[in-house]
């Protein structure tokens, strides 16, 4: 995968750690999974017929994880937009740091440089956002964006990874954020509002 485009992967991750509208984040998250199904289709020309697959489960993942944001966004619409512990320069800052950092530690597992870095920025940067986003639907997208680093990895080992692998991930993934996105409309059912610091007040009813 070309290194501009896997650091284009990197840049629309950072956005989302730092647009203030959750529809921007999903929309970005969204161009990002598209992105990557773009490149291991680029791929595929030098691979076997099976990595043509890989590339649609890719596209097929973004579009129906792009779709479940929007729905859930839609059904769920707040007043304003929920407030984070830190704003969004000291996000980005914080979630460099602690990204470059992890990269420059982690082996790059045979991939090349650059691509390796890159795919395990991306992972931190997804956990960066699970961890400084409160808005529940960012921590659907927090999981979206570290797998998306995942799949990077994954499509840019020298001979990509079995086809069952590649439908595990997205399986995985897509299951994470239906649950996640159960628990986002049931804290807005009861709270009219997406914060996970609302988890706290969850009990379960007798």
């Amino acid at each position: 995968m070309s290194v501009w485009l896997v650091w284009a992967l990197v840049g629309l991750g950072l956005g989302v750690v730092v647009v203030r509208r959750r529809s921007a984040a999903i929309i970005a998250v969204t161009v990002q999974s598209l992105a990557l199904g773009v490149g291991a289709l680029w791929l595929a020309r030098d691979r076997t017929g099976g990595f043509v697959v890989v590339a649609l489960i890719l596209f097929v993942k973004a579009l129906v994880v792009g779709v479940a944001l929007g729905w859930s966004l839609r059904r769920t619409r707040e007043d304003g937009p929920v407030r984070d512990g830190l704003a969004a320069p000291l996000r980005l800052i914080v979630t460099l740091g602690f990204a470059s950092a992890t990269a420059a530690l982690v082996p790059s597992f045979g991939l090349p440089q650059q691509v390796g870095s890159a795919a395990v920025m991306l992972v931190f940067v997804g956990a960066a956002i699970v961890l400084l986003r409160r808005a529940t639907i960012h921590q659907a997208i927090g999981l979206l964006v570290a797998e998306n680093g995942l799949s990077i990895a994954a499509v840019s080992a020298r001979d990509g990874l079995p086809l069952v692998i590649e439908l595990g991930f997205a399986f995985d993934v897509v299951v994470l954020v239906a649950v996640v996105l159960v628990v986002h409309e049931k804290i807005f059912g009861e709270f009219g509002a997406g914060d996970t610091r609302l988890l706290r007040h969850l009990r379960d009813r007798p």
